[in-house]
């Protein structure tokens, strides 16, 4: 998530530039041949040219706000991982007490403690179909951790570990059935929230929308030059190349927002909000060796 002033345009033009070439090029040379010929007898009406663009100025508001809703959503899913991994864990030690509890009790709650933060970075690496290996070797043991070497979906079994685990507290009398049903509705909001991030990664902006709306906006470059030719030449090149950059960003950008669990710098900051995470629950178990929160890296924080 770019979380500094400093927007990354260079990146953008850069990204850009495989578009804008080719129209610069047919701009050039319509201003070149209107320059030598004459062309206003070709002249095509503005009106029309204007009406185009209307409608793909609405089309482009349509898909900036559904990107955007799609971001948004990510955002507040996320920020309910962060309330409920905050919850669990203090159920944990509010429901079994730390200090009333034999060692092995007090290890069998640090390990789902540790398991939930090693679930916010499995699901972090799952939603950006990286390796989740080396995240899980900080908070699991080896024996654990071979357990899911075949999995197809880690964060859910992940889950279903600590379900296990729950019900073996209830069963060994460490907590009640009311403590036990409030972290199972704990669980399950923590897995509605893993069910809406993986909903938004694998439901695609509809491509034929996409497609639409990047070859209106080439049909509009295409007819606007012959709309301004009553221009001076410079004026045409500059005011079709300034529309058609615009559009194309707005497009750009309508594109980052609706996918936010890839590696872009308008992502949703999972490893960030892993990390703040971890650094909460470590605390909450009364731990020395606190992580430090992670930076921005160029004014991007992932």
């Amino acid at each position: 998530m770019v979380v500094h002033s400093k927007i990354p345009f260079l990146k953008l033009i850069s990204e850009l530039a495989i578009h804008l070439l080719p129209i610069l090029i047919y701009i050039g040379i319509i201003s070149a041949l209107d320059y030598r010929y004459h062309l206003e007898e070709y002249h095509f009406p503005l009106t029309i040219v204007g009406v185009l663009g209307t409608v793909i100025g609405l089309l482009l508001a349509f898909r900036t706000n559904s990107s955007y809703d799609r971001w948004w959503e990510a955002r507040i899913l996320w920020g309910a991982i962060v309330n409920d991994s905050r919850t669990w864990t203090r159920q944990l030690l509010e429901f079994t007490p730390v200090e009333d509890a034999d060692e092995g009790q007090q290890q069998k709650i640090k390990n789902m403690a540790y398991r939930q933060i090693a679930w916010c970075y499995a699901l972090t690496r799952s939603l950006r179909k990286q390796t989740v290996e080396e995240d899980l070797k900080s908070f699991l043991d080896a024996n654990e951790i071979e357990l899911y070497g075949s999995s197809q979906n880690v964060p859910n079994d992940l889950l279903l570990k600590q379900a296990g685990e729950l019900r073996q507290l209830y069963r060994d009398g460490s907590i009640e059935l009311f403590q036990f049903v409030e972290l199972e509705k704990t669980l399950t909001r923590l897995t509605n929230s893993m069910g809406g991030c993986e909903r938004i990664k694998n439901t695609t902006f509809p491509k034929s929308y996409s497609l639409l709306v990047h070859l209106l906006i080439y049909v509009f470059v295409m007819f606007l030059p012959f709309g301004l030719v009553e221009v001076p030449a410079i004026g045409l090149v500059l005011t079709s190349f300034i529309l058609a950059f615009a559009f194309l960003l707005i497009e750009r950008v309508s594109i980052y927002l609706q996918d936010p669990f890839s590696v872009q710098p308008s992502d949703t900051p999972m490893l960030a909000l892993s990390r703040t995470i971890e650094i909460n629950i470590k605390q909450m178990l009364g731990e020395q060796e606190i992580p430090v929160p992670r930076q921005p890296i160029a004014g991007v924080l992932d």
